[in-house]
């Protein structure tokens, strides 16, 4: 597996570096300015068995499917944006829906609660029918590509896809993942448009855009298999 880290140099900073792993999966080390390179990617060689742990630990805590039925009950927890939001039963909803976010939890109507999961994953859809192709065309602009279209599917395995006429499809499950997998996700798919294949020229392209690809690809094969509903 290969690992990669972001540098933060400060000034603050006298002679100590620091290494900490971000709940995306994300390496960082701080460290002062005049510490040289060869120190910094010793200190990283030296964390590599922890920073392991780290991410298994992590993968752990990715919240697994809720139960086995279509139930929802409070206390149960819904990511969204990589992020694990209480579900609370309440017979107050916002705008009438039976499944509202708050900014804080999910609220779930009473009388839609035995079957919780299935109004859970229509809120996924819609929030990615809206957050999806607006990525897309974040990224067109940055790219200086555009794809023909951007269909949300129900994809359980595969998170985005790339057709021969430059149609995009991605998985509303992505919608459960930090925003930094979506973003790579969405590159990677906008950089099929130029290159219809893995090569090296495919991933120099990702590259350029998301540096840091490797923690994103690390993240969903650790825990991309929790994000199921």
């Amino acid at each position: 597996m290969d690992l990669t880290y972001q540098l933060v140099r400060s000034k603050k900073r006298k002679k100590t570096l620091s290494l900490t792993v971000k709940p995306g999966g994300m390496v960082v080390i701080q460290a002062p300015y005049p510490v040289p390179h060869a120190e910094i990617d010793g200190f990283f060689q030296r964390k590599l068995p922890w920073i392991r742990q780290k991410l298994a630990t992590l993968a752990l805590q990715v919240p697994r499917e809720i139960t086995r039925s279509e139930a929802l009950a409070a206390g149960d927890k819904a990511l969204f944006l990589g992020v694990a939001y209480p579900v609370i039963i309440n017979g107050i909803n916002l705008n009438g829906d039976n499944l509202t976010f708050d900014g804080s939890s999910f609220i779930l109507s009473p009388c839609v609660a035995a079957s919780g999961k299935d109004s859970l994953r229509t809120w996924y859809q819609q929030a990615a029918s809206s957050f999806l192709p607006d990525r897309v065309r974040a990224y067109e602009g940055i790219m200086g590509c555009n794809s023909r279209s951007v269909r949300i599917s129900r994809a359980r395995s595969r998170w985005g896809s790339c057709s021969a006429d430059n149609r995009l499809a991605f998985s509303w499950r992505l919608m459960m993942a930090p925003p930094s997998v979506i973003d790579y996700v969405v590159v990677h798919e906008l950089a099929h448009i130029r290159e219809k294949n893995h090569s090296p020229r495919f991933w120099s392209l990702v590259g350029e855009i998301c540096p840091d690809y490797r923690n994103q690809r690390r993240w969903l094969r650790i825990a991309g298999a929790g994000l199921l509903l």
